[in-house]
């Protein structure tokens, strides 16, 4: 049976995705969403969620990108509270995880339902998109793993 941890620390993780890049650097994509807020709400939820997925690790690597950025302080954070509430260093790891699947999957859906080009985002910037979902993989990684070993080993009780 699944725990409550475990399911509290994804849901808390997957609420704070949408206000966590506000916490870091909030003019930019406040701007974003209240142009587009009036006219489309559910592009605006698709911009909350897909803000988390702008920084592209693949360009730090090529040396065009700075490494701490406010999306990836905001997956280590996300990832650091889930890791906490869900408590333990396996259970920290996949509590990360889980919080970045499912995000991709809303921002999907999201964009889907909201008329979107998703082939334009996964055909004509592909480098910056894996590039975004790889440094949320890596952001939520380490802070869960990080939450996880913080709060200290999950003990079941029956």
């Amino acid at each position: 049976m699944a725990s409550y941890r475990l399911i509290f620390g994804i849901l808390m993780g997957i609420i704070l995705s949408f206000l966590s890049v506000f916490f870091f650097n909030m003019e930019i994509i406040f701007n974003q969403i209240e142009s587009t807020a009036d006219s489309n709400p559910l592009k605006a939820i698709a911009l909350l969620i897909g803000a988390n997925f702008k920084f592209d690790i693949l360009a730090f690597f090529s040396g065009s990108s700075a490494f701490l950025v406010a999306q990836l302080l905001a997956w280590l954070f996300i990832g650091y509270i889930g890791g906490t509430i869900a408590k333990g260093f396996r259970r920290g790891i996949i509590v990360g995880l889980l919080i970045v699947v499912i995000d991709i999957l809303l921002w999907i859906i999201f964009n889907i339902v909201s008329g979107e080009d998703l082939m334009a985002l996964f055909s004509v910037q592909l480098s910056e998109t894996l590039g975004g979902i790889i440094s949320a993989l890596l952001g939520a990684f380490i802070g869960g793993l990080i939450g996880g070993i913080i709060s200290g080993p999950y003990e079941e009780f029956y």
